[in-house]
């Protein structure tokens, strides 16, 4: 049967060290699994480079306002809301405990 251990701060260092190693051992192996398959980046310089050429390949963004597509419902929205504002300017507010008092006509 396996042998059980706890793991406490009682374990030697030599213990330590070979956790670490399997450890480092394991992961080696699973790299060598899984390669990466993308670029390496090996400084912040050669990132910044990697990213200024990147920006100067790309097109510019587009100057102006952004393109906005006609919608009919989006537009008829907005004429009601206009039209209901409209309506509303000459209004007067009622409270609730006042009933609503009706327009004189002139």
């Amino acid at each position: 049967m396996g042998r059980i251990r706890l793991l406490t701060p009682a374990l030697s260092s030599l213990d330590e060290e070979r956790d670490t190693r399997r450890f480092l051992d394991q992961m080696e192996a699973w790299q060598v699994e899984h390669p990466h398959a993308g670029p390496v980046v090996n400084s912040p310089e050669e990132l910044q480079a990697r990213l200024r050429t990147r920006e100067t390949a790309e097109p510019p963004p587009p100057k102006g306002k952004p393109y906005r597509v006609h919608d009919p419902i989006i537009a008829e929205v907005h004429r009601n809301r206009e039209a209901l504002y409209r309506e509303r300017q000459g209004e007067a507010l009622a409270l609730k405990d006042e009933p609503l008092k009706k327009k004189s006509e002139h």
